[in-house]
């Protein structure tokens, strides 16, 4: 939730507000991911350019803008567990 209205409003009904933080690559690469296999896109191509042009976008206003949070929860990459090596789709 960023500053700007009506996310400013938003907040004051909300009892928590956790923030979930992601570097930037490693957001760029999950999202290409997930619009391929979505099929929000066709190809990586397409993906790599609506994450560049838009997700990125309104996730810097996001991390430059945030209210205040009760939690940060740090999201890593981590090779020994993946939701496709678990059985799970992500």
């Amino acid at each position: 939730m960023t500053q700007r209205e009506p996310w400013r409003e938003a907040a004051a009904l909300i009892d928590e507000r956790w923030f979930v933080e992601v570097e930037f690559e490693v957001a760029r690469r999950r999202l290409v991911g997930r619009h391929v296999k979505a099929g929000i896109a066709r190809d990586e191509e397409e993906a790599e350019r609506r994450v560049k042009e838009n997700d990125l976008v309104n996730g810097r206003e996001i991390v430059e803008n945030r209210l205040e949070v009760d939690e940060v929860v740090i999201s890593r990459e981590d090779e020994g567990w993946r939701p496709e090596n678990q059985g799970v789709g992500d």
